[in-house]
């Protein structure tokens, strides 16, 4: 339960295909490797960005969502493996 003197909750967004509406999209970017972490940190996303579902280039719409990510069902991929 909040309280009014409770910070508002930050906004959740989620980024779909324009054709399709699938979440199931990726963007092409950098990654730099970080000595200091010793992990892969996100340098320069994209605007290339592929659809998994439709197989090809997308645009991407971005729709802000009315409940937390927790509230939604989770996947334990990005995107679909690949058959064959």
């Amino acid at each position: 339960m909040t309280s009014p003197t409770d910070p508002p909750a930050p906004p959740y967004y989620v980024f779909v295909c324009n054709v399709c509406g699938s979440d199931q999209v990726t963007r092409e970017a950098w990654a730099a490797w970080d000595v200091a972490t010793q992990a892969w940190v996100l340098n320069t996303a994209f605007d290339f960005a592929y659809c998994h579902r439709c197989l090809g280039y997308a645009q991407l719409d971005q729709l802000l969502l009315t409940s937390s990510p927790a509230a939604l069902p989770t996947r334990t991929a990005a995107f679909p493996p690949a058959s064959g």
